[in-house]
């Protein structure tokens, strides 16, 4: 082929799609012509860049490598693997694909520096002595290499290879203007509309300069709740049911379009057509094309269930930090409350007037009141020692129900057992009990006369899943982030430990729990992994220390 690579490919446009791609996913990459001039570079490492590039012994071996790769693709390209990976002297990982058009390789696309496992910290912090790298900041760049699995790299090297090779097939068509050249470009148009619009996890929509939607993949239609044919040839703004969101969008699309560059990436939330709050990270990529026409490339990456799980982490670590503190003083504070209960009891048994008798019985409750505090505090130590064995929850809650029902009944509520067939589960019965006695009584407390409890159990999936719903007010949107934190309570006389007691429990027994709430009401969810290893075991009665 008479051809070189860059001929064929718009060279800028893949190098924004590729930073696009970079800032929406932090993969990086880099293309090579067979001669080995660098036609696109993206998100080069720290390391590299900062390190191993600039010290003249790293670089040497660096060169080595990539002197390496080049030789074993030009002599190999014809029966080797779809792509190689070599470990350089540095320590780190790349992997080298051949780009062939029409049987040629005209260009090599890079994939690196990442590992297949956790590095070993130790050679490189001798690395980074050995050549006088101030090794903290040589370690904490090594931090930022990526590790990938097999599976997650042949995914990655796949879609740049379609990408690049079907940008090439499209400029062979172009230059060699065979008769069908309108149907190839079509074809291989198509090809690209497939590779992004089945592109998992990135949502991408393309709008024209007057905000006209032209594109929309099917991440899109699962992030906005719409489908294609509903929004392409709208306004982008009829995404958006916030009209703030969406005139703030607006100004990010104009000032990308102003600029001519990417936009930095944003971080914003939404709410889609289906009401489901989105967290999304952003970048929106300007394309110039012929006759002066201009498009905007949208990359959305959902964040939501990223941000869940950071609050899940934070919570947990709260918990785990007012357990550890539990576990370390709530006996020390409970032996003298103890000697001085007994006295008090002694003293109050002597001939001492009414009053006076009234108050070392006022006394006693209120230490008795203190330490049901501290054994609510001691529930909070994730090291709590549970004895499980094999129990179904449904026959828990039966005999819970009498109790409950009469705390139902003094309030004048109605109690409703929704209970499906489910498997047994390897539980604590003594825990379980008590976190379906408080998730009960906190909505019973939380409801007027004439409402409803329900506690429901049924089989979703690889789970068993607890439901208690009440009819109260739900819960004000500002205090959502605070529930379940130790000594948060919205009662009069709350201690704030029932509902971290509960997340406590949960943990312990490797359960998750959730909750949903609006104006008519609450339902707390608490999912248990049917196929977790602690609900495998067959032996029954068995003690252990869950760490």
């Amino acid at each position: 082929m008479k051809y070189e690579f860059s001929e064929l490919v718009d060279i800028s446009l893949l190098q924004n799609l590729m930073e696009g791609l970079y800032l929406a996913s932090n993969i990086s990459s880099g293309i090579h012509d067979k001669d080995g001039n660098i036609l696109v570079a993206v998100g080069w490492r720290e390391i590299c860049l900062k390190y191993h590039r600039v010290n003249c012994e790293t670089e040497l071996l660096c060169k080595q490598c990539d002197q390496y790769l080049k030789k074993y693709l030009k002599e190999h390209h014809n029966n080797c693997e779809p792509y190689i990976c070599y470990t350089c002297a540095n320590g780190l990982i790349d992997a080298a694909a051949p780009i062939i058009i029409d049987g040629e390789h005209l260009a090599t696309i890079f994939q690196g520096q990442f590992f297949f496992e956790e590095p070993n910290i130790e050679r490189f912090r001798r690395q980074a002595r050995r050549y006088a790298f101030n090794e903290e900041e040589y370690i904490k760049a090594l931090a930022e290499v990526p590790i990938y699995s097999k599976a997650k790299l042949d995914s990655i090297i796949h879609f740049f290879l379609q990408l690049a090779g079907m940008l090439a097939e499209m400029g062979v068509a172009k230059l060699r203007l065979i008769e069908s050249k309108e149907t190839a470009l079509q074809e291989s148009a198509e090809r690209l509309k497939t590779i992004i619009d089945n592109t998992p996890n990135v949502a991408i929509q393309s709008y024209d300069e007057n905000s006209k939607i032209l594109f929309f993949n099917k991440a899109s239609e699962t992030m906005f709740g719409y489908v294609s044919e509903e929004v392409v040839g709208k306004n982008l703004d009829q995404l958006f049911s916030d009209k703030e969101v969406a005139n703030k969008f607006l100004e990010l699309s104009k000032a990308a379009h102003e600029t001519g560059k990417p936009s930095e990436a944003v971080e914003w939330t939404f709410t889609n057509i289906n009401g489901i709050e989105k967290c999304v990270y952003s970048i929106l990529i300007p394309i110039h094309l012929p006759k002066g026409k201009k498009e905007l490339i949208c990359m959305d990456m959902d964040i939501t269930e990223k941000k869940h799980f950071e609050k899940e982490i934070n919570r947990l670590e709260r918990l785990n930090l007012v357990g550890e503190m539990a576990a370390g003083i709530g006996h020390e504070v409970r032996n003298p409350m103890t000697t001085v209960r007994g006295f008090l009891q002694i003293l109050g048994n002597k001939n001492y007037n009414q009053q006076d008798k009234e108050y070392f019985i006022l006394m006693i409750q209120e230490l008795d009141r203190a330490n049901s505090i501290i054994t609510e505090f001691l529930s909070l130590a994730k090291n709590k020692a549970i004895a499980l064995e094999m129990k179904n929850l449904n026959s828990v809650i039966s005999i819970l129900n009498p109790l409950i029902e009469a705390n139902v009944f003094l309030s004048d509520q109605e109690l409703k057992l929704d209970l499906g067939e489910i498997p047994e589960l390897l539980l604590d019965e003594k825990e379980i009990r008590q976190l379906i006695l408080n998730l009960a009584q906190n909505g019973i407390e939380a409801m007027s006369r004439g409402g409803c409890l329900t506690i429901r159990t049924y089989n979703k999936g690889d789970k068993v899943v607890l439901e208690v719903q009440d009819e109260g007010d739900g819960i004000s949107p500002e205090l959502v982030d605070k529930i379940g934190t130790p000594f948060f309570s919205s009662k009069d006389n709350g201690t704030g430990l029932g509902l971290a007691v509960c997340y406590s429990i949960a943990s312990r027994h490797n359960a998750q729990i959730s909750f949903a709430s609006d104006s008519g009401g609450t339902i707390f969810t608490i999912s248990f992994k049917i196929g977790h290893p602690l609900n495998g075991a067959i032996s029954k009665n068995l003690s252990l220390l869950c760490l």
